[in-house]
């Protein structure tokens, strides 16, 4: 697969995603070195995503308009579970992408849909991804143990086991 460089990571947009992206999309799912920290779904469940209301499936693109990544959210808030980032993969790593391709998603998540919060589970494996969340605002879960069962109820989580749960407030975005 051939992916485009982000010559100007601040320059990342995200439109959303469409049918057409959908090979980009699972190409980059089924990355191997993508696939120890991300789950993989089928292009059924991806065009369900995508046709749901309450789901948002974007693809992030370079300062020319080319793809290089996508991200997925799970609108919670009628839960009061906040936005649930579900995944977010860059095709080239640690060049800024991600960092800001969820600095642009958390200004849509707190701008135009009023999340209170914006959350997420990382691998414990996955540290890049750790620096990154920092590094944008995000914390470790301080909330209680049941406000987080709650959460992970919401967004459909039945395990834990390898995974970091991390939160970014509003007032916390770097």
């Amino acid at each position: 697969m051939v992916v485009s460089e982000a010559r100007d990571p601040a320059a990342i947009a995200l439109r959303p995603t469409a049918e057409a992206d959908l090979d980009f999309v699972l190409a980059l799912e089924r990355d191997p070195e993508n696939t120890p920290f991300i789950g993989q779904w089928s292009r059924d469940e991806h065009l369900d995503a995508i046709a749901r209301a309450d789901r948002e499936h974007w693809i992030l693109l370079d300062d020319a308009g080319l793809p290089i990544g996508y991200l997925i959210a799970l609108d919670l808030r009628p839960a009061r579970c906040g936005v649930y980032v579900k995944r977010i993969v860059a095709a080239r790593k640690s060049g800024g992408v991600g960092r800001a391709a969820m600095r642009r998603f958390a200004a849509h998540a707190f701008g135009k849909l009023g999340a209170p919060h914006l959350w997420l589970n990382v691998h414990q494996e996955n540290l890049p991804g750790q620096r990154c969340y920092l590094a944008i605002g995000f914390e470790p879960w301080k909330d209680d143990e049941e406000v987080l069962a709650r959460h992970d109820r919401a967004a459909g989580n039945t395990s834990r086991e390898h995974a970091i749960a991390m939160v970014l407030r509003r007032e916390k975005l770097a």
